[in-house]
């Protein structure tokens, strides 16, 4: 099970529109542990928008289930990385296998929430200065290529800073959205990765996508 990054921003004074959605992806990997790339879960996803005094963060899966009570652990910028905690277990969490071992030519598959599609209805209200959501539909997507390189990377972008790091790099694009999610091996179905970035069309005309390996991800976690 996967959950959706979302973040709104609200104005309990002057009644104006809430405004936001989902910025991203993250899974957990024990009952209250869960991970997303550092780009979708930096500070700045706790502060309200330009001209908002407020703000809403949270995870949200497809049955509608909303965990509030987070917060970041720890943020791992050199490798994209936030780890996050949640006070009390969910019946909806189902933390995924990890798996270390992989290699070239795999066949794999990614999951995720991308901003352009995934959000099919919400409802929203404020009551005491509070942001209360009723109700909020999702659907997730996947994605499937292969494994076509483990290589060190250096990326330097606004969202994504990684000096000689190794990635998995996959075969194919990706989009607005998946970052965060988890990557699984195809006849396993235990997660390999997490998904990070796009390689810069000047490196790659093709921008494939690349995910950080969950063995670099569980050393902060153990």
């Amino acid at each position: 099970m996967i959950w959706a990054i979302f973040k709104i921003s609200y104005d309990p004074i002057n009644n104006r529109p809430a405004e936001g959605g989902i910025c991203g992806t993250a899974f957990f990997v024990k009952d209250r542990i869960f991970v997303s790339a550092n780009h979708c879960f930096n500070k700045k996803s706790f502060e309200p928008n330009a001209g908002y005094p407020k703000v809403k963060t949270f995870l949200v899966n497809e049955n509608g289930c909303i965990i509030d009570n987070l917060k970041i652990r720890k943020l791992i910028p050199e490798y994209d990385l936030a780890i996050g905690e949640i006070d009390h277990p969910c019946k909806d969490i189902a933390p995924y296998i990890v798996e270390h071992e992989f290699n070239v030519g795999d066949i794999v598959y990614n999951i995720g929430f991308p901003t352009s599609k995934s959000l099919i209805n919400h409802e929203f209200k404020i009551k005491d200065d509070q942001l209360i959501v009723e109700n909020i539909h999702l659907r997730s997507f996947e994605q499937e290529g292969n494994v076509t390189n483990i290589l060190p990377r250096t990326i330097r972008g606004n969202d994504v800073n990684l000096e000689n790091k190794i990635v998995i790099e996959l075969d194919h694009t990706s989009e607005e959205g998946f970052s965060g999610g988890p990557l699984l091996q195809k006849t396993s179905n235990k997660v390999i990765g997490m998904m990070s970035f796009l390689v810069p069309k000047t490196q790659d005309p093709h921008a494939p996508v690349a995910a950080i390996r969950m063995c670099d991800i569980m050393q902060f976690l153990d």
